[in-house]
């Protein structure tokens, strides 16, 4: 080979060889330019899903809030806000300084309702404790505040705060029997998709509990025991679902115009009473549950939800059937070890038969009763109550019978009912 050939492909190696380099380089530098954005990206996402965070941190400095109730239930129902992941109890305060339990506390619709502000620990990043933990701390803080001895329990939960509820009330059913409803605003009963990229960064294991993964086991368990236990699946869940995409108000997520739907509509809405629609509320996950006033959407929809499901209160009245026309000839009987006696029922509020008795009235040459009084055997539960009685006519004077014994049979049924009680601008 001559030397000019050998001087050509050194200089063509070399050429190559500068030519690798620089599209290695350029190929590093743009991955990492790439990397770069897709960390950004997620660096905006976990600054979007703590935003909740930074505001309720700023009210709480602007203005202080009523603390839970302090003294024994004082009147018939209690509403308690429980917040969300992150929140507290100014996460109910508007822009304008609207406090949302103040609202309701000074609302002449709701005049037979104490208000609960609750709050749970949940810090705004390196959290510790799971649902189920909040879920018990929650409910000793309301024990604690004397939510319990109320007759009837309503909640207004928020986010993460309607998962928390549901948990409680499954591990406590005898508390579970005077909770009426549920009114849940942005609540993920399928998950969300920013708890799962904010896991990325903070391994706060209420994250995982809140992941919208489908291999998510807390979410998936608690809605089949929901639906499995007769303690707490009578409950109505209403629910209402945000709008608009969640922004942060500031910081690098605020520069990049980072947006996203922290609850789907889907997951807002999941296991929802079908008998009321889903209300739609033109908000963001954060300003969800911040109403300026009493005309914005999501006090509305809470009102409307308190008027249609007014407080019951439980009487008991008694209510008789008399079966006429008993009648025995001379030394004859008149018996029935079965006698079925009815009673009509308002199922409108719902009535159900809690005792009842027997006797005789209006009885005319009775002997033998037997048994005396008549007994109720037992009461169906559509009220028929079944009774035993029986009785002998006069006997015969002189072989001759002057008359037949007669009665009639009368039932008292004590009946429990739930009488609604309506506030006055109800």
């Amino acid at each position: 080979m001559d030397v000019s050939l050998r001087r050509r492909q050194y200089a063509i190696t070399n050429l190559e060889s500068a030519t690798y380099m620089l599209d290695t380089r350029f190929q590093m530098n743009r991955d990492s330019w790439a990397n770069m954005n897709i960390k950004i990206l997620l660096v905006a996402m976990f600054l979007l899903f703590h935003a909740s965070a930074l505001v309720s941190q700023a009210a709480a400095q602007a203005e202080p809030t009523q603390p839970g109730l302090s003294q024994p239930a004082g009147r018939a129902r209690v509403i308690v806000f429980v917040h969300g992941l992150h929140g507290s109890r100014d996460s109910w305060r508007a822009s304008n300084g609207a406090y949302w339990p103040d609202l309701v506390r000074k609302d002449p619709r709701f005049a037979y309702s104490d208000v609960e502000v609750a709050e749970y620990p949940t810090p705004a990043s390196n959290g510790a404790m799971s649902s189920v933990q909040l879920a018990d701390i929650l409910w000793t803080h309301l024990r604690q505040d004397h939510v319990w001895e109320h007759g009837e329990v309503v909640f207004i939960a928020h986010s993460l705060g309607g998962i928390l509820v549901e948990e409680m009330l499954l591990k406590h059913p005898a508390d579970a029997a005077k909770v009426k409803f549920i009114v849940s605003y942005g609540t993920p009963h399928e998950g969300s998709p920013i708890a799962r990229l904010a896991s990325l960064y903070d391994k706060d294991p209420l994250l995982k509990d809140l992941t919208s993964a489908s291999d998510n086991a807390f979410l998936t368990q608690l809605e089949n025991n929901w639906r499995g236990h007769d303690s707490v699946n009578g409950i109505h869940r209403f629910c209402a679902y945000e709008s608009e995409d969640t922004m942060p108000e500031s910081g690098v997520g605020h520069y990049l115009k980072t947006h996203a739907r922290v609850v789907s509509y889907f997951s807002a809405t999941y296991g929802c009473d079908v008998t009321t629609p889903p209300q739609e509320i033109h908000s963001d996950h954060i300003h969800l549950v911040q109403p300026l006033d009493r005309k914005s959407s999501a006090y509305d929809f809470f009102y409307r939800v308190y008027r249609d499901n007014p407080i019951l209160e439980e009487q008991v009245v008694t209510r008789d059937n008399v079966i006429s026309g008993l009648e025995a000839g001379c030394d004859r009987s008149s018996a029935n070890s079965d006698l079925q006696v009815p009673i009509a029922l308002d199922s409108t509020l719902h009535e159900k038969v809690i005792s009842a008795t027997a006797s005789l009235i209006n009885a005319v040459d009775l002997r033998d009763v037997n048994p005396d009084p008549p007994v109720v055997t037992r009461i169906d539960l559509d009220g028929v109550a079944h009774v035993q009685y029986g009785f002998r006519g006069p006997s015969k004077k002189v072989f001759v019978c002057f008359g037949a014994a007669r009665a009639a049979l009368q039932v008292r049924f004590s009946i429990d009912r739930q009488v609604p009680i309506r506030e006055p601008q109800n």
